[in-house]
């Protein structure tokens, strides 16, 4: 399924009007495959303009859909889709959830993409929980795979959890290890901002080091 939003407000109302349209259409059809591309689409834009409660609902919709159709792959995204707008509402059990069954569905179709994302995204869920072994072990497990895919920003991304568990445990070479190797590859794709934190946490770390 294709879930690529268009950038500006603009473009996003025409979307979203194009897409009422052609669920409306679909809907009077029957066709449920079309309906829940439709409804994906229209979650994809509601939770990029920050509206949680529509995109849930969208993206609910569409899972039924997709459940009615044996269609995994689509279930996989709108189960990662929820697990999303679960974490930035910090439902962090529901978040987890979803998570797991984005990943379960990932694992059975060998879509190594999918799952290294929803191995990070666990990373993440027990990250804030400071459940630092299985981050570490979410966070390792996308790394891996990432890497295999040469994925340099996930790899990048992956790299600065890692630092920051080592760092909460003291480790402070083994955090500068991955900050260094995360700054390597966020400079290789030109990320700023990623670029600045990277440097901020490294140039923190040496302090915290210094003052022993």
């Amino acid at each position: 399924m294709s879930r690529i939003p268009p950038r500006s407000r603009n473009e996003l109302e025409h979307a979203e009007a194009e897409y009422k349209k052609r669920l409306e259409t679909e809907e009077k059809l029957g066709r449920k495959e079309g309906m829940a591309q439709a409804y994906g689409n229209l979650g994809t834009i509601y939770l990029t303009v920050g509206h949680l409660d529509q995109a849930e609902e969208m993206f609910k919709k569409s899972l039924e859909m997709e459940a009615s159709l044996n269609d995994k792959a689509g279930m996989a995204s709108d189960y990662g889709y929820l697990g999303s707008i679960y974490q930035m509402r910090s439902d962090l059990e529901q978040a987890e959830d979803m998570y797991k069954k984005c990943l379960e569905i990932n694992q059975d179709l060998s879509r190594k993409e999918g799952m290294a994302t929803a191995y990070g995204k666990l990373g993440e869920i027990y990250y804030a929980r400071r459940d630092l072994d299985q981050a570490e072990d979410m966070f390792k497990k996308s790394l891996e795979i990432e890497e295999v895919l040469d994925n340099k920003g996930a790899v990048a991304t992956a790299c600065g959890f890692l630092g920051d568990i080592c760092r909460i445990r003291n480790q402070f070479d083994q955090a500068e290890e991955m900050y260094k190797k995360g700054l390597a590859l966020f400079e290789a794709i030109g990320s700023e901002h990623m670029i600045e934190i990277m440097r901020t946490m490294l140039t923190n770390l040496k302090n915290r080091k210094n003052r022993g």
